[in-house]
């Protein structure tokens, strides 16, 4: 089939179609090797995946059904570490997900682009490097019907109630009880939904 369409493309387009061919080949290729990065990765049904995903830590990230990944997403499960990402969720553009140990992010939840979710800090011991110090890890529980607006920082240890909503460049230390609003560096709860 391949010498066939060569042979075509030879009669038709000349050399240039030719090379052509050998391109979107070749991007075939590479987008195949890309997706076996993806082994042992827990896949849902009917997932989106909107560009560029790096995803690593294969056996220790689940994706839920209808979830869609915006281009650029990052998802990093360490070695003892897991990744759970509920049905019906969308993951903005550019956001880095790291965990050291887990994190959980709910059903139907809007995350928007740009946003950092770690369950990790370093120690800041006085008596050794930063660098040489091992990680204070606490996980992170999203709950379900979560709206994070763009650009968070959602850190170590913070759980966030069922739907709840972190406003825009948040940076969000300590739990949101479900329903509130919360806003700000550090984020702090303004109000309640209900």
């Amino acid at each position: 089939m391949l010498k066939e369409k060569i042979r075509n493309l030879i009669r038709k387009d000349g050399i240039v179609g030719v090379l052509g061919l050998i391109i979107k080949y070749s991007f075939y290729k590479i987008f195949n090797y890309s997706l076996l990065t993806l082994k042992g990765v827990k896949l849902g049904k009917n997932i989106t995946f909107e560009g560029f995903i790096e995803i690593s830590g294969g056996k220790r990230v689940k994706i839920g059904n209808n979830v869609r990944l915006g281009s650029g997403v990052i998802i990093s499960a360490g070695i003892d570490a897991e990744v759970v990402i509920g049905d019906n969720s969308y993951i903005g553009t550019h956001t880095i997900i790291i965990a050291n140990k887990y994190i959980i992010i709910g059903k139907d939840c809007l995350i928007s682009p740009f946003n950092y979710i770690i369950d990790s800090n370093h120690g800041i011991s006085p008596d050794e490097l930063i660098r040489k110090q091992p990680y204070d890890v606490e996980p992170i529980v999203i709950g379900n019907d979560v709206w994070i607006g763009i650009g968070c920082a959602i850190l170590k240890g913070v759980e966030i109630g069922d739907g709840a909503v972190i406003g825009a460049r948040a940076v969000v230390t300590k739990s949101v009880p479900a329903y509130s609003i919360a806003v700000g560096v550090p984020a702090k709860v303004i109000k309640r939904r209900k």
